[in-house]
């Protein structure tokens, strides 16, 4: 299990964040398991089997046309706050005034997708995997000791 087959014991109240030692051994264990990389990759097949890849550069290309960002940082700022719930500007088919609308607040161009709303959040369920993989390498590697019981 972590290199000497011997459980990981890990108070059941323990201070966040973790005490060094104790993320330490975890991280080993997990690493010396091969764990990463199922954790790695639970965590890049859910989203592109679903398409958000491909939502994610679509987003990007859409602001770029419409300058809502007009550098690199700049476009990887407004996904990192798209993907996490945050959409101050993004572009919606009934949207106010911006750089380049008319005030019916629809892009006057020929490209339909311009004003196309994308939704950039990473997918539930490829959240719920990620967890999945790694509370079933804990539990395989952790044992949780009752603190309670010895109050």
């Amino acid at each position: 299990m972590n290199g000497n087959n011997e459980r990981i014991v890990v108070p059941s109240h323990t201070p966040n964040p973790l005490p060094y030692h104790l993320r330490t051994e975890l991280t080993s264990a997990l690493l010396s398991e091969s764990v990463i990389p199922k954790i790695q990759s639970a965590l890049s097949d859910g989203p592109r089997d679903t398409g958000w890849m491909d939502a994610v550069r679509e987003r990007a290309k859409q602001m770029i046309r419409n300058g809502d960002a007009t550098t690199w940082q700049g476009v990887v700022d407004k996904l990192a706050k798209e993907a996490r719930g945050v959409t101050e500007n993004q572009p919606t088919v009934s949207g106010g005034l911006r750089r380049g609308h008319s005030s019916n607040g629809i892009k006057p161009t020929a490209d339909p997708t311009v004003d196309k709303p994308v939704d950039i959040r990473f997918p539930e369920h490829a959240i719920k995997q990620g967890t999945q993989v790694v509370r079933s390498a804990l539990e395989n590697l952790v044992e949780v000791e009752n603190t309670d019981a010895h109050r």
